[in-house]
């Protein structure tokens, strides 16, 4: 299968304004708004899309015990013979729609929604990364980039709480062909869409308490300097870091988690690995520090920030 990454994730949200705000906050487009919906954009033309959650449209949520949560996420594929050959598959496991635009629903086998369509997310074109290290000048009399909120690139990645680890891995592996990069034996997979070079795009974690729900979902940006200044923006705007900043031994890339009104948190990461084929996949112990090389708990608000700087 030529899946290439994800396209679309919808909400049903129990505080639509709030949702609305955090996602402008958060630094995406909103594209199109309504009394009951709103959808937002980030720069390769994937769409965050949000309702409220008793809206009789929305798939039902795989956990029932929270409002406010991931619906379904739309993952593209390269073509109509590969959405068709999907749909054939995915029937032979359970009920298929599709609606009028061509979209396939399902389920995951933990009642996670899914959907696939023929891939419409363009590729991103950025400036170079001017960094300057002694002798390696790329930025001569000229100040470096200060941001004041971020522009998420793609959206990266998904990641699921799972009761039942192995079944959801074997079908997203065996069955759907995402290829695995990492893992946390017994723990947790990272995994990737076929046609994908993201480090993964879909991260399955079995937290060992009996828990099944969405946990968070992750937003590329295009600079470490981007980074720290959308997660400062939104630490103005009142939003609650989960945690971070901080970085990720498994993936390589600085994070920076906010609790999502939507459901679970929204991350920020920057410069994870790229992969293809040749990548050799690693199993890592399920340990403090190999989730975090280092992080911050409580984000980078004013309160952290020394009072006497630049008081003399």
């Amino acid at each position: 299968m030529h899946h290439t990454g994800i396209e679309k994730v919808l909400y049903g949200v129990e505080d639509l304004n709030a949702a609305k705000k955090f996602w402008r906050d958060f630094g995406l487009s909103c594209v199109a708004e309504k009394d009951d919906l709103a959808v937002f954009s980030v720069k390769n033309g994937a769409t965050i899309e949000v309702r409220p959650y008793g809206d009789p449209s929305l798939p039902p949520a795989a956990c029932s015990e929270t409002k406010s949560t991931v619906r379904e996420v739309t993952f593209g594929v390269r073509s109509n013979e590969d959405l068709l050959a999907l749909k054939e598959k995915l029937a032979s496991l359970g009920e298929v729609t599709v609606d009028d635009a061509g979209v396939i629903h399902a389920f995951d086998p933990l009642g996670f929604g899914m959907a696939f369509r023929v891939a419409s997310c363009e590729t991103i074109e950025t400036a170079k990364i001017e960094a300057n290290v002694p002798g390696n000048t790329q930025r001569l009399n000229q100040r470096g980039q200060k941001f004041h909120k971020a522009s998420p690139l793609i959206m990266s990645h998904i990641v699921y709480m799972t009761d039942d680890l192995e079944t959801q891995k074997d079908f997203y592996a065996d069955f759907l062909g995402f290829k695995l990069t990492d893992s946390y034996p017994g723990r947790g997979y990272f995994l990737r869409c076929a046609d994908a070079n993201n480090h993964h795009n879909v991260f399955l974690l079995d937290p060992g308490k009996g828990q099944r729900g969405f946990h968070h979902l992750a937003f590329e940006l295009g600079s470490i300097h981007e980074l720290f200044g959308g997660g400062n923006n939104m630490t103005r705007n009142g939003w609650e870091t989960m945690i971070g900043p901080g970085r990720h031994p498994v993936s390589s890339c600085y994070f920076w988690y906010f609790k999502n009104p939507c459901g679970g948190a929204a991350e920020y990461d920057f410069d994870s690995d790229v992969v293809d084929d040749n990548w050799k996949p690693q199993e890592w112990e399920s340990t403090p520090e190999n989730f975090a090389e280092w992080c911050l708990g409580e984000g980078m608000g004013a309160s952290l920030l020394p009072s006497t700087i630049q008081q003399g």
